[in-house]
């Protein structure tokens, strides 16, 4: 006898039929019958080929969200992923069970953001920022991933650890918070669309230190000979700064750092405040971290009576707030640099009175940063202690006795690192930022274009 039976739809073709152009599925892929999948209007799910997934999951795509899960992407049992913003697991990447992605979470109950006072959970609102698992990172059994995590390429996360800060490639992360414990040599893997951290640095020409260059005096196997001429080809911006961004090239490989250095010799507070405002009036840079110092001009203009371009203490803190006010709206974190010391620019009483003044000037600048919750960096300290122990010429240290010499710069680079380094700033900045919903998905939505039909 001949069944008439219809024969049961795959769990691809009933996810298919159910979401229609909501849902991009690739081929050969491996799908549990109880897979759950939800997507709201306005979101999109894709799947790669050949992803295989285990009984128990579960993937959600909020309104407007998009969830990318690439080729040969393994996801074990009973595994949760929930989307605001966006969650992209990477080519080869392995989830084991129980694994845990929400992308986004409840904002707290403040009398701003619930104010009618509803005792329901979701009257506050959410917050949201994408999750990024970089190809061949493996998440293992029981991982939770919070919002705006990105977990580098061939990463390791060892069961039960909690993810809520990013993990670069090749590093195995275990605990509460999930903690490098360790780097490897990683198989080679894509590096896709790497975070990219933008820093600005606006203050005088302690900041901008140009040098003149030719590229013969730096090519070592066509050095000039002892005596010869050679030709300035061009004006390069050297100095701490140069370093510093060097620096964080060499221990952060796969962030690409985009540096800004608006340092101007000879600017005062009152033209760094015309710099930060021209700067985001043309080009609208929204910045990582910001590195911002004045005040070594507005003191020496004084003592060189050019008074018209001197400026005083009390505009000088006018301008450092304006400019904190400013770059606070778009700038995620600011370090304050306090000025270094005048060295032998004048005779001895002239400079012992300058930097007095300077001191001031700091101070100012000290309490202007905690204002705002920036970051004071202070050179002065150490850069009087290393002139005073400095054996041989404490002069060393400057070039003119207000511009810094190699070793100079060296003094405020440490500082920097050590700033960077106790406060863990370039690791925070990894992570996403946390965003309102709707906020969320205006800003993080170009990072999902690709994945969605049309791009859009």
């Amino acid at each position: 006898m001949t069944s008439t039976t219809p024969p049961r739809p795959s769990a691809a073709e009933r996810l298919l039929a159910e979401h229609g152009s909501a849902l991009t599925l690739g081929d050969d892929c491996d799908l549990p019958d109880d897979l759950q999948v939800e997507i709201d209007p306005g979101a999109h799910l894709t799947l790669g080929n050949r992803v295989s997934i285990r009984r128990g999951s579960t993937i959600q795509v909020h309104r407007g969200a998009t969830v990318a899960i690439g080729d040969d992407v393994a996801i074990g049992e009973h595994t949760f992923i929930s989307a605001m913003a966006g969650i992209r697991i990477g080519n080869g990447a392995a989830l084991s069970n129980m694994v845990d992605l929400h992308d986004h979470n409840h904002r707290v109950r403040t009398t701003a953001n619930t104010p009618d006072g509803e005792l329901v959970p979701w009257a506050s609102g959410f917050e949201a920022a994408p999750i990024i698992i970089e190809p061949g990172a493996i998440l293992s059994n029981k991982v939770t991933v919070t919002a705006g995590v990105r977990i580098g390429a061939n990463a390791l996360v060892g069961a039960n650890a909690m993810v809520s800060h990013s993990i670069a490639p090749d590093t195995v992360a275990t605990g509460v918070p999930a903690t490098p414990r360790r780097t490897f040599d990683g198989a080679p893997a894509p590096r896709e669309d790497p975070r990219t951290l933008t820093i600005g640095f606006f203050g005088t020409s302690i900041m901008e230190h140009l040098e003149a260059v030719n590229a013969q005096m730096t090519t070592q196997a066509d050095l000039p000979a002892v005596g010869s001429k050679v030709t300035v080809e061009a004006w390069a911006q050297r100095g701490w700064v140069h370093r510093l961004a060097l620096s964080l090239r060499a221990a952060w490989p796969h962030i690409a750092f985009d540096v800004h250095n608006h340092g101007e010799g000879g600017a005062t507070s009152r033209d760094i405040a015309g710099i930060v405002e021209a700067d985001r009036a043309t080009t609208g840079t929204d910045y990582d971290l910001v590195f911002l110092g004045c005040g070594i001009n507005d003191v020496w203009r004084h003592f060189q009576g050019r008074t018209a371009e001197a400026v005083g203490l009390d505009e000088y803190t006018r301008h450092l707030n304006a400019m904190l006010d400013q770059l606070s709206g778009y700038t995620r974190r600011i370090v304050v640099v306090s000025e270094t010391p005048f060295g032998p620019v004048e005779d001895p009483d002239t400079v012992t009175a300058m930097n007095a003044e300077l001191a001031r000037y700091n101070a100012a600048a000290h309490a202007a940063a905690a204002a705002h919750g920036a970051q004071f960096l202070d050179v002065w300290a150490p850069f009087t202690a290393t002139a005073r122990h400095l054996t041989g010429e404490p002069a060393a240290l400057w070039s003119d006795g207000v511009h810094l010499t190699e070793l100079g710069d060296t003094v405020l680079l440490q500082q920097a690192e050590r700033l960077l380094t106790e406060h863990r700033i370039v690791e925070k900045l990894q992570d996403y930022p946390l965003l309102e919903r709707d906020a969320a998905l205006t800003a993080y939505g170009r990072m999902f274009a690709r994945y969605r039909p049309s791009g859009g």
